[in-house]
This record gives C-alpha cells, structure tokens and sequence, in this order.
C-alpha cells in the first residue's frame, strides 16, 4: 500500500511560515527543491523514498506556500539557515540531505555553515560559472512578474519558461546556448509555471541566491560528509570541472542519467541514515496580528486552512469561497475580524491548495461534509459562516448536514438557480467551457477573460449590453483576475464538475430546511426574491454591497442578533 503525503506548515520565530511535503516512517530525510518551482516536483521521489524513511520535502521561502524570508536580498547563508531552523522545528536532529539546483546549492550551504546537522549532504549540480556569466545573468536572469490588466503577462510566463528549455541563459538566443532537451508535453510546462505564479516575485530570493553562493569555500572548507555530482546532460555539469580542489569530506561523481543519480541517493540515505527511529508531527502554532495557514485533515486528505484566531472570545466566522476559488478569496473579509472574532476560510476539496480526497465527481453535499470534517478538526462546535456564490451553496448544505454545528449564514450572493435536464446541461457547457492546455500557452489568456467576463457580465457568456452587471463595481483589477485565473486551474479537473453541481443544487428545498438565521444580499435578486417568498421568518434579506469592512459590520450586527 502506497504511504499517503501530507502537507503541513511549521511556524518560524512566530513571524512565518514554511510549507512541507512529509510521507512514510523511520529515520528522516530531507529533499530541497530546484527554483522557482515547490516540494511538487519531488512527489514521485517521496513515494519512492516512504517506504523507507520519514520524508520531509519543504517548500524553499519565496516558493510554493512558504512565506518569504522577511528581508531584501536574501543570499545563500540565510535559505541555508532557513533548514536548520526547520529542522530545529520539526525535532530533526541531524539526517541526509538531498538537494537538486537551487536545492542542491542550499544543501551544500547548509553542510558548509552546519555540518553537525547533516549526516550526508548530496549536492546535485554544482554552481560555478565564470564571473562575466554570473553578472550578466543577475542583470537579466530575473525579470519581474508585473501584471497586465489584459493578461498578457500569463502568455509571457509561459513563453520564459518554454524558453527555459530551449537556451541557457533562457534569455540568450543563439546556437551555443541551445539545450540538449526534448521539449515536455504541455501539462507538464503548465505545472511548471503554476509553481513560478505561485511564488510571484518572491521567486527572486532564492533563484538568485544560488548564482551568487560562494562556491569556492564552500567546497574548500568542507568538514561534513558531502557529495557533488551532475549528470551528464545537466547544464550545470560543467561547474564539477571549473571546481578548486575540495575538501577531504567531499567525493565528486558524475552519474550518467537522472537515474543513476538518484540511484545514489538512495545508497547514500541507506549508508548515513541518521540515529533518530521516528518523527512526531508538529503542531502549527500561530502568528499574531496576520492570516497565517495550517492544513487540516478531512476524508483522508490535507485541507489548506487560512485564518487568524487572536480573538479569545466570539463565535468563530468560517469563510467559505467560490467555485474554482480559494481562501485568498476570503481575505479581505477576514482582516477586518483579526482580533475581533476567530476566523479562518478552508479551501475545499480539490480547490486552492487542498488535496482531493473527494474525486472527480464533485456534489454539494460532499463539499460540506468535507468541510464539516474539517472545522471539527479546528477544534470547533459551533461558527456562523459566511459564503459567497458557491460557497453559500455549501454553507446552506454545511447547516442542513449539521444543524448543531452552523448558528448564523450570510450570502451577499446566493446561487438558486435549481437547473435540471437539458437547460442544466447547455448552461454548464457555456459557463464551463472546455479549455484545453496547449504548447503555446493561450489556455491562460482564454481562462482570463472567462473569469473576467464573469465580473462584467451575467452571464458573462453572454456579452450583451442588457447583461451589463450594474448593481456594483467590477472587481477587476489585475491582481484579482490574475488570481481567479491561478485559482481556476489549480481547480481545473474539478471545476467544470463543481459549478454544475452548484448550478442544479435546489436551493429552495434545502434552505425551508434550515431553523437558523439566514441573510441574504441583493434584495431585488430574481433568486433572492424566491427564497423569501418561502415565507420563513429566519430568512431575511438587505443589501450587503460596499466595501469589506462594511460589509463585516453589517454582518457581525446579525451575527450577534440572535
């Protein structure tokens, strides 16, 4: 039976967070990834590894979900410090070590300013170029992500990182700087650059740092057991030869494929396994004053959980997002109630940066039952819960599965619309259309004007002027559409099957079901009129259109009315 990955987060110094990958038993073993990409690319080696080891894959600061470092220009010495903190936090005394690219530069940083904490560092590419190469890729190497009110930044990405793989320097472009490599299909280029948007320009820290680590005494002064190596087919291959003469502690190998090189680390993880027998988790402490993360487990799966719980009294407020959305959706709503009520927005299933435990076939009930699973996890028994569009759909279901559990619901925006047959079918395919991933990246630019539209039309397939949406700003700017877009696909083997769930839940039925308070926005709603027209006398309706700290006063005054 294959050992199930867990994601957690650990909290450094109370001030930030950093996000691992962790799977198996036994003694531990730490894997640090290349950049700009996450502890992802190292799914299938930790599988491999689990069977064996307590494996412990951290995204590097700046990358993936861990927070930056909290300081400019960071260089190697502080990532380096960064995994012994880590370490220290995770109650890892001294283990091997396996880093590839960037991660092997942080290895070999690590082994240099911490030996005591590695019982055998592998080093997999080896940074050491000639000083006119280094300066000019610090001047061009990093361009700036800046967004685009029109996308077109999504189609730049895309063409920087297919360009990766056809020169180095990816920005250079003659024949001398062609690589030797098959260009991958696109899904593959696509992971690739929702890691890079995952990190944002934090992506800068780190990537530079491994340029500009001192890779000469780093390699003289070695004291702790370390191995360079670079395959043949490695850019960086050419570094082993440029070497000065290394330490007695360092042994220099050339592996020929990937294969063999992780061959290696497998022998070399048997050989310097450390003393320690097994691992507890950690749990996740918090950071005042801000949103931090932690991950929750429901259904089997790891469930991103965002939110702030500094209030030492209050009913906790549960956020819940959109369809094909996350809980960055939600902070904008919660800041208001930092110290003021706890509260935290989970991603559900399949969404965001949460597992799917759920599968392919998504319904409304399953997402409030996962969700219900995981607010118990937080330690809960009761919340009022605030959901817009679909997540109010999953609200109104999280209180029908768990009447005891949700005391309060507000919905500035409630989906009712209870389609079946045919209209359910045609009216998915046009709202859901099928986006398929190409080589040349123009998914991206399709799926941003999608969610876009959405902002300025209803529906936004239909682009007419009657259709204009009036009845409150477009909330359009390029940071939110950039991020509605990333959301959608890190949603998007689900997302289709989500929003047609959504789209035939019947919401009539369900919420005559409900005995507690319900408040609706958009009074004159076709949908909202419906469900006051049910005649409950829990339900009421007012206008919760402004922006968010309005929009929380309002709804803390019903929150605290009954």
């Amino acid at each position: 039976m294959a050992n199930l990955i867990s994601r957690h987060m650990v909290t450094i110094r109370q001030e930030r967070q950093v996000h691992y990958r962790r799977s198996g038993s036994g003694s531990p073993v730490i894997l640090l990834h290349q950049s700009p990409n996450s502890s992802q690319e190292y799914i299938p080696l930790i599988e491999d590894l689990a069977s064996k080891y307590t494996v412990i894959a951290p995204d590097t600061p700046g990358n993936g979900l861990s927070d930056p470092l909290p300081f400019d220009s960071p260089v190697m010495t502080d990532f380096a410090n960064n995994v012994a903190e880590l370490m220290d936090a995770l109650g890892i005394e001294r283990c091997p070590v396996y880093g590839f690219h960037t991660g092997a530069v942080c290895a070999l940083e690590l082994a240099w300013r911490h030996p005591e904490k590695v019982t055998v560092s592998i080093v997999d590419g080896y940074v050491n170029m000639p000083e006119d190469l280094v300066s000019e890729i610090k001047e061009n190497y990093f361009v700036p992500l800046e967004f685009n009110w029109s996308g077109s930044h999504l189609t730049w990405t895309w063409a920087r990182f297919r360009e990766q793989l056809l020169f180095f320097p990816w920005y250079r472009k003659d024949l001398i700087s062609r690589m030797n490599y098959t260009l991958p299909q696109p899904d593959m280029l696509h992971t690739a650059v929702i890691e890079f948007l995952r990190s944002g320009n934090n992506y800068i820290g780190p990537y530079r740092a491994a340029f500009t680590q001192d890779n000469i005494n780093s390699v003289k002064e070695m004291q702790a057991n370390c191995i360079l190596m670079a395959t043949k087919n490695d850019p960086l291959v050419t570094g082993l030869d440029r070497m000065p003469k290394p330490s007695e502690s360092i042994r220099v190998l050339r592996p020929d494929t990937k294969e063999d090189a992780i061959e290696i680390v497998k022998k070399e993880f048997d050989e310097n396994h450390s003393s320690q027998t097994t691992l507890d988790i950690q749990e996740t402490l918090p950071i005042n004053g801000k949103i931090w993360g932690q991950y929750l487990r429901s259904g089997g799966g790891s469930l991103y959980c965002r939110g702030n719980n500094d209030a030492e009294s209050g009913r906790p407020v549960i956020f819940i997002h959109s369809s094909a959305s996350s809980s960055f959706s939600m902070d904008r709503y919660m800041k208001p109630l930092i110290g003021v009520r706890p509260c935290f927005s989970i991603d559900l299933p399949g969404n965001g940066e949460s597992d799917n435990p759920m599968g392919l076939e998504v319904s409304v009930e399953k997402q409030a039952s996962f969700l219900a699973e995981a607010i118990h996890a937080l330690g809960y028994d009761e919340v009022d819960v605030f959901g817009d569009w679909g997540g109010g759909t999953v609200g109104v279901e999280l209180a029908v599965q768990h009447s005891d559990l949700v005391k309060h619901i507000a919905v500035p925006n409630i989906m009712a619309m209870e389609l079946a047959g045919q209209e359910l079918e045609k009216f998915s395919s046009e709202y859901t259309p099928d986006i398929s991933i190409n080589q040349y990246g123009s998914h991206w630019i399709e799926a941003w004007n999608i969610v876009r539209d959405q902002e300025l039309f209803s529906p936004w397939f239909e682009r007419k002027a009657s259709n204009i949406i009036r009845s409150s700003e477009p909330n359009i700017s390029p940071e939110v559409i950039h991020r509605r877009t990333l959301d959608l696909f890190k949603s998007f083997n689900i997302y289709q099957s989500a929003y047609k769930a959504h789209f035939a839940y019947h919401m009539s039925e369900k919420i005559a079901l409900l005995n507690c308070p319900v408040l609706l926005g958009s009074p004159s709603a076709r949908g909202v009129k419906k469900l006051l027209g049910l005649k409950k006398s829990n339900i009421m309706s007012q206008d919760l259109t402004g922006e968010p700290p309005e929009v929380i006063t309002n709804i803390l005054d019903f929150y605290n009315s009954k």
